[in-house]
């Protein structure tokens, strides 16, 4: 389960520097063509949005993978059993199932609906089906933590 879970944060943490990437390039190449040109890149900005949503998400998955995400950590004290962790790792993997269940039906809507992305004229479920996904592996994530405390890596900023 360890090498699955290696190999999503490689894939994600490749979509998310491809997205930020192309992002950048879109926004440089259109204030350039604006400056230079004066006209503007068609949806251009539109995408360079959705590049960075996609990218946002991802990174809260990726986040949650190497354990750097925010963590409420008043009651460590309180609460100092050893199995506390797991039992934050299982409710968090609650959390973000029904998120990515949620996320889902969204999606389904969308779909159903036809929504479509606002001056490029594109389906919106094609940017939004990132949202199940990155809560979907978040939640995968947490249960692996849960039930393989030793597949979690050291907090951030813990050696």
């Amino acid at each position: 389960m360890t090498r699955l879970l290696a190999l999503l944060a490689r894939v994600e943490g490749f979509v998310a520097v491809t997205a930020y990437a192309v992002t950048c390039g879109l926004l440089l190449a259109d204030v350039f063509s604006r400056e230079v040109y004066a006209q503007s890149i068609w949806g251009a900005q539109k995408f360079a949005v959705f590049g960075t949503i996609i990218a946002g998400i991802l990174g809260m998955s990726i986040a949650v993978g190497n354990n750097a995400h925010l963590r409420a950590t008043f009651a460590d004290r309180v609460l100092p059993w050893p199995w506390i962790e797991r039992l934050g790792d299982l409710i968090s993997a609650a959390i973000f199932a029904t998120l990515a269940w949620y996320a889902a039906d969204f999606v389904a809507e969308a779909i159903k609906f036809s929504d479509r992305a606002e001056v490029v004229n594109i389906p919106l479920w094609y940017f939004e089906v990132v949202f199940p996904y990155a809560f979907g592996s978040a939640g995968l994530r947490h249960l692996v933590f849960a039930l393989q405390p030793a597949a979690k890596p050291s907090a951030a900023g813990e050696a």
